[in-house]
């Protein structure tokens, strides 16, 4: 999905430098007690997360930042899940909605007693 030309049709870029890009959202993440998407777009002086995240098709160094941003405010709410004193179910339905996190259920079939599932397949008479 990575682009590393930029398209020159629209707006202009807000930060045209991988390393103006990367010193802001650094700066963010030394302000910002409790980071969200949200939040460092706002700083960024964006007017939506998909605008900071657009910066990923910019190449390589724009992508890695980007990538880093979302890596430390995971890791932030990942952190705040294990900790019982912060935790809130608006963490967990963070990491769902914006870091790619899913229940998982596994279910496993047997037969009687833990043996192997049999199955009998059964198509009905034959003709002739």
């Amino acid at each position: 999905m990575s682009n590393t030309s930029s398209p020159e049709t629209g707006r202009p870029r807000r930060y045209k430098s991988a390393k103006e890009f990367e010193a802001a959202v650094e700066a963010y993440f030394e302000d910002a007690s409790k980071p969200t998407m949200s939040g460092l777009a706002y700083a960024l002086g964006f007017e939506d997360r998909d605008s900071f995240t657009r910066y990923e098709d910019y190449g390589a160094d724009f992508s890695r930042t980007v990538k880093r941003a979302r890596l430390r405010i995971e890791q932030d709410r990942h952190e705040r899940l294990i900790d019982k004193e912060k935790f809130t179910a608006g963490v967990i339905f963070d990491l769902k909605n914006n870091h790619g996190w899913k229940d998982k259920t596994e279910q496993e079939h047997t037969g009687a007693d833990g043996a192997p599932l049999v199955i009998t397949w059964q198509t009905g008479p034959k003709d002739g």
